[in-house]
């Protein structure tokens, strides 16, 4: 009796070091922080790397690692974070630079995504294609929060893929250029229609308008 109780509590403590090993192998990454203009605003992004796999399944596609898996807001003043998904699963684009060439910039160059009252993300959070994992085969949708990351809105709809964005230069609407399933093979390529919505800002979320522009 002695010899099997010995026996289990040594497997036991051979799975538990080897989950421990595992666990300690595993590795968080941060990108650069961005400040929220002159505020006490910080945003910490967490970088997916090759660890998030699992989390993310296997699927069609691959999984970008220069994308951020979640978006800490970091107040200076009382020493609180926030995250911006609150642990839903998500692959957000990284920030773009003001600057649109293609020649390598610093990191801290300011990005385009803060703007005068709001911050836009570009997310993919929907498993469109039903493969049971989020990837780049997945439609990106256009987020966007308060300045403190309150209020997290998405502004364009479900099904449709972001090809890209132009902020007018009075910086009160926004053109949003995207994809349309209308094979409906659960992809975004060859065969879709490109159509354009236009978001007029607004201080207060709630009130943001979002509508498709006939062309």
């Amino acid at each position: 009796m002695k010899k099997k109780l010995t026996l289990l509590l040594l497997t036991s403590f051979v799975f538990t070091s080897m989950y421990a090993q595992k666990a300690s192998r595993e590795e968080i990454n941060y990108s650069d922080p961005f400040q929220v203009d002159s505020s006490e605003y910080f945003l910490i992004p967490t970088l997916v790397d090759n660890d998030n796999k699992d989390a993310y399944g296997k699927g069609k596609g691959y999984l970008p690692w220069s994308h951020y898996s979640e978006i800490h807001f970091y107040h200076t003043g009382t020493n609180q974070i926030r995250k911006l998904f609150n642990g839903q699963r998500t692959l957000i684009l990284p920030f773009r630079s003001t600057s649109y060439s293609y020649i390598k910039e610093p990191v801290n160059e300011y990005p385009a995504n803060i703007l005068n009252n709001h911050i836009v993300y570009l997310a993919r959070t929907e498993n469109f294609n039903d493969d049971n994992a989020l990837d780049t085969e997945d439609p990106v949708y256009f987020y966007i929060s308060t300045k403190s990351g309150e209020n997290l809105t998405q502004l364009t709809p479900k099904g449709m893929n972001v090809i890209s964005w132009t902020v007018s230069k009075d910086k009160k609407m926004i053109l949003v250029k995207l994809q349309v399933d209308k094979n409906r093979n659960k992809k975004f390529g060859e065969g879709d229609d490109q159509v354009y919505y236009r978001i007029d800002l607004n201080d207060d979320v709630s009130k943001i308008k979002t509508y498709l522009i006939s062309l």
